[in-house]
């Protein structure tokens, strides 16, 4: 018989074996897990590197469209065109892609805030007879010609926009907003009525500075003062961020937008229904149209500045926004885009994968 101690010994020695059984186990199960992670991560970075090419393609391909669209006819950009029509889910390996055209100058440009217009010229007074020289010939004298400065349009517009998105005045008067933004993009630090400057966001508990330049994204107006997502998200499809000379083409422009540019509802329609019908060629097109002509008739305020509208106003555009998703098994990535088209040549100004 076994005495005592050897039975002891045995069973210290089956323990020891159990724990090394189930540390050999454990490691064999942390050496499995990670090769399947190491595995899923390859195949995971594959699959966006992948899709970025796919992204990259749809932007070939938006560039490709858009100067054929010039080619073919350079003067106007609707929403008739091709450009605008946009990519059923196309099947690719593993997967599909969509995307979107936007024309971007369809909206009211935020940074056009600040935009100085062009003096408009008043007519010249007719040459005056000053006199004449021991010759005897007259000395003509014309007066100088005068200017007046056109008033930036883009703050009522703003104003009215934001009016009819914010119904309940959470953010106060409409021009609460304006100032905000106004004082954001201006270089100085003089603050407006119903703004803010770097002083009031240096108070916040994450301090930070007034940006005093022009917004780059839509999304930047969430660090404004009182800005919240739900007004931001409910203005991206309304607003841009482009150079502040840029237009608004009358062709795409929707119907909020069309009347923040000033018109009434019934204006606004019939502008929207006749270009659909067939877009404006030209904006002497755009002033024929019946209501039009009433609502800028000479003896009416909106009569009196035309000159000053027709400044901000066009048929065609510049700058376009693509809209792209490129799903690959279980990978998703998002591209938006940002074209700038020039005397035909398009190229990308700006990129991000964030999810619109």
């Amino acid at each position: 018989m076994k005495s005592t101690r050897q039975k002891k010994q045995q069973g210290v020695a089956l323990i020891i074996a159990l724990v090394i059984t189930t540390v050999a186990v454990s490691l064999a199960s942390l050496a499995m897990y990670r090769q399947r992670l190491q595995i899923r991560l390859s195949s995971n970075i594959s699959n966006l590197e992948q899709a970025y090419q796919y992204a990259i393609g749809m932007e070939d391909w938006s560039k490709k469209i858009l100067e054929k669209d010039y080619k073919d006819n350079p003067n106007i950009d609707s929403n008739q065109e091709d450009w605008h029509v946009a990519l059923p889910p196309i099947p690719i390996q593993g997967g599909s892609l969509i995307g979107q055209l936007e024309d971007l100058q369809g909206r009211i440009n935020l940074n056009a805030l600040l935009m100085k217009y062009p003096t408009l010229a008043h007519a010249t007074r007719p040459p005056s007879r000053t006199g004449a020289d021991k010759s005897g010939a007259t000395n003509n004298r014309q007066d100088k010609t005068k200017v007046t400065k056109t008033e930036s349009l883009i703050y009522k517009r703003l104003s009215a926009l934001i009016a009819t998105i914010d119904k309940e005045q959470t953010l106060g008067p409409p021009e609460n907003f304006v100032d905000t933004l106004w004082d954001w993009i201006d270089k100085d630090d003089k603050e407006r009525q119903g703004g803010a400057e770097s002083n009031y966001y240096q108070s916040l508990e994450v301090p930070y500075m007034a940006a005093n330049a022009p917004l780059m994204n839509v999304s930047e107006l969430l660090l404004l003062k009182d800005l919240n997502k739900e007004i931001v998200e409910e203005l991206k499809p309304l607003v841009s961020t482009l150079p502040k000379d840029t237009t608004i083409n009358l062709n795409t422009a929707p119907l909020e937008v069309l009347k923040a540019i000033g018109f009434d509802d019934t204006t606004a329609t019939a502008i929207k229904k006749a270009r659909d019908e067939t877009p404006f060629k030209s904006l002497n097109d755009f002033w024929g149209l019946e209501e039009v002509k009433t609502l800028f008739a000479p003896n009416t305020e909106m009569g009196q500045k035309k000159a000053n509208y027709a400044q901000t106003l066009s048929v065609n555009s510049h700058y376009f926004l693509l809209k792209g998703q490129v799903n690959i098994n279980n990978t998703r990535l998002f591209i938006n885009s940002i074209l700038e088209r020039k005397k035909g040549k398009v190229r990308v100004i700006m990129r991000d994968y964030r999810k619109p």
